[in-house]
């Protein structure tokens, strides 16, 4: 488990910044889709909504194989450029709970979805995919 820097955790709770969530299958097909919802809920553990169900590529894969890459950036007009990338693993789907409650009200008041569950990461390994950077580790 990887503790996640102050810096990294504000990017992560910034709904303007775009974050993506990479999966792979048992078969090792690989998935990639946007998931705007991404927060941090603590300095150890990711969350995001979800709005279709467990039948999404992304949830098959992340029952079958737990493991989840997820990328946040924040490009601005020039450098410096700052982009995260966590590596996890999936710990569980919540369909009821303060967690839940509180993206389904926020999903609802913003986009006017509803949501069926949210996803649960704990956070095992932080990178800065930044270009200056060169995909330092930094926890």
């Amino acid at each position: 488990m990887a503790t996640m820097p102050k810096e990294v955790i504000d990017l992560f709770q910034d709904p303007a910044v775009p974050k993506m969530v990479a999966t792979i299958s048992r078969d090792g097909e690989l998935n990639v889709t946007p998931k705007t919802s991404m927060t941090a809920v603590d300095a150890e553990t990711l969350a995001f909504a979800d709005l279709y169900g467990l039948t999404t590529r992304t949830f098959k894969n992340l029952r079958d194989t737990k493991k989840v890459a997820i990328v946040a950036m924040k490009i601005p007009l020039a450098p410096p450029f700052t982009t995260i990338q966590v590596k996890g693993t999936f710990q569980k789907y919540e369909t009821s709970g303060p967690l839940f409650e509180k993206f389904a009200e926020g999903l609802k008041k913003a986009m006017g979805v509803d949501i069926t569950g949210i996803g649960i990461v704990q956070v095992e390994s932080i990178f800065s995919q930044a270009p200056q950077d060169k995909g330092k580790k930094l926890a």
